[in-house]
């Protein structure tokens, strides 16, 4: 008497499994490569770059373990609708450049001169040596109100940022001030005072030096950079500023 061996049940492909690896995985690998070209930071505060970079390998283990159910034998379901708009971000990840928050931005938004109000509150103490101030420093300066600095001199880097207020040879400088993400950015800067300075190309990187005055705008006096010099330079590599 012959036995004979139990047949193996067939296998099929499950679509659900399978695009769940790839969104997983996909989202996992998308964000690995923003961390290691050192794109990240135009988008989170670098404070919680470690913490994408774990939920990126949580992702792969979850893709990893999801994997083993690609081939199944109870493979009836089909991926719904929901799927595509979790597609989505990946999606926008990948065929949406990496680029810093600019002038677009703030066509929306507009120039915050109270940017670093809250550093204000907090009595930030800043180098007594005014060249050596950033725009966030130079807007807590503003805010304290109860400094004269009229006449000190000024050396800051930023892109320029044309506003239909200012005239001809005006301009702001400006530098994004990112507390958590680029969601929650804002604009610090300063109007320049520059022979033809309303010609320089929209968001090109510049170094401005000069001393502090004022200027009408809207028919109230603001502080302003009356610059000396302004000249083109490279967009720094991480282009935002941080409170």
């Amino acid at each position: 008497m012959t036995t004979q061996a139990p047949s193996q049940e067939a296998r099929s492909l499950n679509y659900v499994a399978l695009l769940e690896v790839i969104l997983l995985g996909g989202t996992a690998a998308l964000l690995l490569s923003k961390w290691l070209r050192g794109l990240l930071d135009y988008y989170i505060h670098p404070r919680y770059t470690m913490l994408i970079v774990v939920a990126a390998f949580v992702l792969l283990l979850m893709a990893a373990v999801r994997l083993r159910n690609v081939l199944s034998t109870n493979a009836s379901r089909r991926p719904g609708g929901m799927y595509l708009l979790l597609a989505l971000p990946l999606l926008l990840g990948v065929l949406v450049p990496a680029q810093p928050l600019g002038a677009d931005t703030l066509s929306g938004r507009g120039v915050d001169a109270t940017a670093g109000a809250s550093l204000a509150n907090r009595q930030f103490q800043m180098d007594g040596d005014s060249t050596r101030w950033n725009l966030l420093e130079w807007s807590t300066a503003l805010s304290i109100g109860d400094i004269d600095l009229l006449d000190k001199p000024v050396d800051v880097i930023g892109f320029v940022y044309h506003d239909k207020q200012l005239d001809a040879d005006s301009f702001y400088v400006v530098r994004y001030v990112i507390t958590c993400c680029s969601a929650d950015g804002a604009g610090a800067g300063l109007p320049v005072v520059w022979e033809n300075g309303g010609a320089l190309p929209v968001d090109s990187w510049v170094r401005v030096q000069g001393k502090i005055g004022t200027m009408q705008i809207v028919g109230a006096e603001q502080a302003a950079i009356v610059a000396s010099t302004v000249e083109p330079v490279t967009q720094p590599d991480n282009p935002y500023l941080y409170p």
